[in-house]
């Protein structure tokens, strides 16, 4: 147990001494998970004294948890049928507090499970529950790549490569976007493993290489070689020999470190094996004999029997039959050892044969007892046969009934959803109209109340002609603040006037205010651009589309007064089913954390959150900033 997880479990026994009621089971329950790999009994029973305490509390969400808790101890445990018990235990609990997120939690724990029992259907059934909530709550960001992982777990084990290759490649772009490191090489790791059996050898080296720089860099000094390992396994499937051993060597070596003395036998048959198939015989034998006396010293059968026929090859290649022969003799003989159900089978076999031939005689004896219940015994299956019909029937019957009933529900509950879709569509025509008169409105008397004060300041720095420079100015300033409200104004209408915005829309309208904004800053340059991968036929809904509008504005007006930016620049790419909007300058950044947010950042916030948007601010002082934010079409 490492240093700093002792402290962890130190501070939660202290804690469990002072705190009392939800504190405390919440408490127990972090304690029993703590312990849960380490020293199992008490992790048992910290579970259960949270159960107690939940029981007696009368909180059905603590008891939910703290029958997840013990569900986990009973799968570390190997007892999976009493760790699903107690799963199903604590889902029906969630559902009755109606938390959503722990029903998901519930379902992927359920999913791990089965997953162990080797029930892959019902395991990838409940992930695609899982995955379903955690897609439509407010979870944390790590939550859906995690299942969509476990998702390829259960693909790979059903050797469905292609298809475990794509849950990960999901996940790792999830992990990218919020520069989780962790999650990042774990999820690399996984895709290089799948790429070798899909014999995707040049894509496996990328990724196995990427994961093996991350762990170095993270600190994860065990799992590098691993990636290692893969990396050698993938240059000996191209044939790629001598880049091949060296990694081998690397992998060796650092298995050796970590005296990992299972994994450090596997490579010295890797490297063995390579060299047998450049026709290295004698280097061959070298690294082989090695791994036969580290594989016997330790009791790693598997890899002392493929020994055995590594060497065998080797001295077939030098001529050396007699030996080689051998070593063959030993091989079979050991891979005998590895299939002990063949050799239970052929005792079973051999034991069967000795009774049949003991019971030959009784057998004989009874023939003629036989022979007299078979009329008796006819006679009942006949009566039998009659039932099995009879029943047969019934059944018939029955589903008749069930179809029949079946049917009318479904033309029920089609006839309810064509009510409700007649009733949308009526609101929504009402809608439309409210919207198309209150347009109307703000056109007819608001702009026009607009134009006429900026037609009567115009008039009155006519007719003043006054040189004092500050009443000049302020006409001037509220001449164009009023312009700038018509403008506003209009924008406002545009989206009104229509139920959808499609990204040409947009697209035009945001290129008319990049256009503008290039007029009014002589040292700043603007640049809009569209990835030519978006449809611009696409349609947002007004409320979308306006939001969308106006944060661009806000975040392009930001870097205009604030950053002293010489580049602003606004891009929409295409990300999964929607669209990723980034607006970057190159102007003086600065530290999120320690600026105090205007009256423009919370606005933006707001209307992100307003139409389900994903919101991010990166900054730094010195490097700019970039506002990035996501958003389904």
């Amino acid at each position: 147990m490492s240093q700093t997880k002792s402290k962890d479990l130190d501070y939660l026994l202290h804690l469990s001494k002072e705190k009392k009621g939800d504190t405390l089971i919440s408490i127990y329950n972090n304690l029993s998970w703590e312990f849960k790999n380490s020293k199992l009994d008490s992790a048992f029973y910290y579970a259960r004294e949270a159960i107690r305490l939940s029981k007696e509390n009368g909180s059905k969400l603590q008891l939910a948890y703290g029958y997840n808790s013990l569900a986990n101890c009973f799968e570390n445990k190997g007892l999976l049928d009493s760790a699903l018990v107690y799963h199903h235990k604590s889902l029906k609990l969630k559902f009755e507090a109606n938390d959503m997120q722990g029903q998901a939690d519930s379902y992927n724990n359920l999913g791990i499970v089965y997953d162990l029992k080797g029930d892959y259907s019902e395991s990838l059934e409940n992930y695609f529950k899982a995955l379903k909530i955690y897609e439509s709550e407010d979870v944390p960001f790590d939550k859906i790549p995690l299942v969509l992982s476990n998702i390829g777990i259960a693909y790979k084990k059903q050797k469905e490569y292609q298809k475990a290759l794509g849950y990960y490649k999901r996940a790792l772009a999830i992990y990218q976007k919020h520069d989780y490191s962790f999650g990042e090489v774990i999820t690399s790791g996984n895709i290089g493993s799948v790429l070798i059996n899909l014999k995707a050898f040049d894509s496996a080296i990328v990724y196995s290489q990427s994961a093996k720089e991350m762990y170095t860099k993270l600190g994860y000094h065990r799992y590098v070689p691993y990636m290692v390992h893969n990396i050698a396994v993938a240059k000996d499937s191209l044939y790629l020999f001598a880049e091949a051993q060296r990694s081998y060597r690397e992998a060796l070596s650092l298995y050796q470190k970590d005296d990992n003395l299972y994994e450090y036998a596997s490579a010295k048959l890797g490297l063995a094996k390579s060299f047998l198939k450049e026709e290295k015989y004698k280097q061959s034998i070298v690294q082989a004999d090695d791994a036969l006396t580290l594989s016997m010293g330790k009791g790693f059968l598997e890899f002392e029997v493929e020994s055995y026929r590594i060497l065998g090859n080797a001295y077939s290649g030098l001529g050396d039959y007699k030996k080689a022969y051998g070593l063959i003799e030993n091989y079979r003989i050991g891979n005998e050892k590895l299939f002990e159900e063949n050799k239970t089978k052929a005792v079973f076999e051999l034991e069967t044969k000795y009774q049949t031939e003991k019971k030959e005689k009784e057998i004989l004896a009874q023939r003629t007892e036989i022979a007299e219940k078979e009329l008796d015994l006819n006679r009942k299956n006949t009566q039998l046969i009659g039932l099995v019909i009879v029943a047969i029937l019934l059944s018939v019957l029955g589903y008749l009934v069930y179809s029949q009933q079946k049917l009318k529900n479904r033309q029920l509950q089609k006839e309810s959803e064509l009510k409700e879709a007649l009733a949308k569509i009526e609101t929504q025509n009402r809608l439309q109209e409210q919207r198309l008169r209150i347009s109307r409105d703000l056109h007819d008397n608001i702009g026009a109340q607009l134009t006429f004060i900026i037609s009567s300041i115009e008039n009155l720095q006519y007719g003043l002609k006054t040189k004092n420079e500050k009443i000049t100015n302020k006409l001037s300033g509220i001449s164009a603040f009023t312009k700038d409200t018509i403008y506003e104004l209009r924008d406002t209408i545009w989206a009104m006037n229509k139920s959808e915005i499609s990204l040409e829309d947009l697209e035009a309208r945001i290129s008319n205010f990049v256009k503008k904004a290039n007029l009014h800053s002589d040292i700043t340059r603007f640049n809009f651009t569209v990835d030519e991968g978006i449809s611009k036929s696409s349609v947002l809904s007004s409320v979308k589309g306006m939001n969308i509008y106006r944060m661009i504005q806000e975040a392009t007006n930001n870097a205009i007064k604030y950053a002293g930016a010489e580049n602003i620049s606004v891009n929409v790419s295409k990300y999964e089913d929607g669209i990723l909007v980034k607006i970057k300058d190159d102007g003086k950044g600065f530290d999120p954390k320690k600026v105090e947010h205007g009256n423009g950042l919370n606005n933006m916030k707001k209307r992100a959150s307003d139409i389900g948007a994903d919101f991010k601010l990166v900054s730094k002082p010195g490097s700019g900033t970039s506002v990035i934010f996501t958003i389904d079409t």
